[in-house]
């Protein structure tokens, strides 16, 4: 019966994404038929732009990654009930740092100078991420509150920058100097614009993957996010735990800031992330907190981006806000499908006690069987 069950879990867990982009979809389409576009010219020309040729390919990976770095770091915390809602803030520190150390650090050989400046944006995110941890476990403070408030201080935090100390003079729109060639990330699919950053966000995927199925940490991270008091009585620190977890979430925005700064921009520019933050909570949760799910979610959601474009240039008078729109209808599908699959199961399992009980002949205390 547990194998029936786990089984049909992953189903649910496949066919809820599923049916609710299908349906996503579906909603975009009759909204290009109310507007007076064709909706299969509209899709024909998103489909081309994301997936067309090697080079859509290529910008359909480089939209993602900035998106699935943060998204399997909110899927971190939202393991362990935490909402990280900063991720925009912390990819923003990643990026300080990381341009701060590509144009003010110390020029290491052999692109030291590359892994130190996407460390650096890493443990920037980090810590930017661990205070609302750190309140959160000794005060009690909304984690959800406090990571949002820090976006803002993040935001204006880079635009002081970039219009202030760090802007190039004689520029029309405000940016730093662009990064030494030394210090980018360099183009590993020729006649692309992927970079080497593609690398490192499938090592992140592989990390948080081997970090939630094998490790102790994983364990506590999905004890403390089932019932933190059960977790305390377990021995578990629920206190570290919302540490550590709120930091590794953190850390990974930060590095997606690095990636952005270091492969896909070449300098940090004011405005340079549109919302990849606020992004990646739907892709966690379109993912379903599964890292392959996320990357899958990231995928999309870059494809649509990337095919936005290719919608705008292709059938004239269609504003590209369809692919948000289209977005956010596939995390509102997958919300509701997720409530119904909830509340089937809960009627299952209520219909099965219901059945075992009269199987075992179970009576109140008091009555005596015939």
């Amino acid at each position: 019966m547990s194998a029936f069950r786990a089984r049909s879990g992953i189903v649910w867990s496949l066919l809820v994404p599923l049916v609710s982009v299908a349906l996503a979809l579906a909603t975009a389409g009759l909204l290009l038929v109310a507007s007076g576009t064709d909706p299969i010219t509209a899709f024909h020309s998103m489909w081309s732009a994301a997936l067309g040729s090697s080079f859509a390919i290529g910008t359909t990976i480089v939209k993602t990654m900035p998106r699935l770095l943060p998204a399997l770091g909110i899927g971190l915390a939202l393991r362990a009930g935490l909402w990280n809602i900063g991720a925009e803030g912390q990819i923003y520190v990643g990026a300080i740092a990381a341009t701060g150390v590509a144009l003010f650090g110390p020029q290491l050989p052999f692109r030291g100078t590359t892994a130190l400046a996407l460390l650096a944006g890493g443990l920037a995110g980090a810590a930017w991420g661990a205070i609302p941890g750190v309140l959160r476990a000794a005060r009690g403070i909304s984690e959800v509150i406090t990571s949002l408030m820090l976006v803002y201080v993040a935001v204006q935090l880079a635009n002081y920058l970039v219009e202030g100390p760090w802007l190039v003079p004689n520029t029309t729109f405000p940016a730093t100097e662009p990064v030494p060639p030394d210090s980018r990330l360099p183009i590993v699919w020729t006649g692309t614009l992927v970079h080497a950053g593609v690398v490192v966000s499938v090592l992140a995927v592989l990390a948080v993957w081997f970090v939630v199925a094998r490790t102790s940490f994983g364990l506590r991270l999905a004890a403390v996010g089932g019932n933190d008091r059960a977790a305390r009585v377990a021995g578990i620190s629920v206190a570290a735990t919302t540490i550590v977890a709120m930091a590794a979430s953190g850390a990974l925005a930060g590095l997606a800031g690095g990636v952005e700064v270091l492969g896909s921009r070449g300098q940090l520019i004011e405005g340079f992330s549109p919302g990849y933050g606020f992004e990646a909570i739907a892709i966690a949760l379109l993912g379903r907190l599964n890292p392959l799910g996320i990357v899958a979610a990231s995928l999309l959601f870059g494809a649509l981006d990337a095919g936005g474009a290719g919608l705008q240039t292709a059938a004239q008078g269609v504003s590209s806000s369809i692919v948000p729109v289209t977005e956010g209808l596939a995390v509102v599908y997958v919300l509701v499908g997720l409530g119904v699959v909830e509340l089937l199961s809960r009627r299952r399992r209520a219909k099965a006690a219901l059945e075992e009980a009269h199987h075992l002949d179970v009576r109140p205390v008091g009555q005596v069987a015939p």
